[in-house]
């Protein structure tokens, strides 16, 4: 990685500056960009992998409080 400043007529001056002290722009490898875009993305199976989970998690719950409900009224009539 590389510190850069962009100057008014809009070319680009490299500098000696280490990654703590740079205040311009940081110049990165393509791969290590094209990692960072990766790990960002999200993709169409794990939209539809968190939609499965929710909607189960909403049918499970509606399931046990139907049951919750069921043994209240048999304890009642107890």
């Amino acid at each position: 990685m590389q510190c850069i400043y962009l100057n008014a007529d809009g070319t680009l001056t490299p500098t000696s500056e280490t990654l703590e002290q740079c205040s311009g722009y940081v110049l990165v490898p393509s791969h290590d960009a094209a990692a960072y875009v990766e790990s960002i993305q999200i993709t169409a199976l794990e939209v539809g992998s968190a939609f499965t989970w929710a909607f189960a998690l909403i049918i499970t719950l509606g399931f046990l409080s139907f049951k919750v409900k069921a043994s209240r009224m048999v304890i009642n009539k107890l």
